[in-house]
């Protein structure tokens, strides 16, 4: 890998990084959070497994293609 693309993924993971983070605490101070149950907001209690299910997929997904990012870097420019 050239240095330009080792700079540009380390920023553009970060950046992903820190939307995650972002978005994940959104979704649970927005959603999960409230403790008040009325027939307005039965839905996002009913759907707060899918919620905790969706954070941790991303989460995941996020790890697999940062580890698959550092075997392309480790890889450098071997053929």
């Amino acid at each position: 890998m050239k240095k330009w693309q080792k700079i540009a993924g380390v920023i553009s993971f970060g950046l992903i990084g820190a939307l995650l983070a972002y978005s994940i605490s959104e979704i649970e101070i927005a959603y999960l959070w409230y403790d008040i149950i009325c027939d307005a907001n039965r839905g996002f209690w009913d759907a707060q497994p899918y919620f905790i299910a969706l954070e941790c997929l991303a989460v995941s997904l996020y790890f697999i293609a940062l580890a698959l990012f550092i075997c392309l870097w480790r890889k450098g420019g071997k053929r």
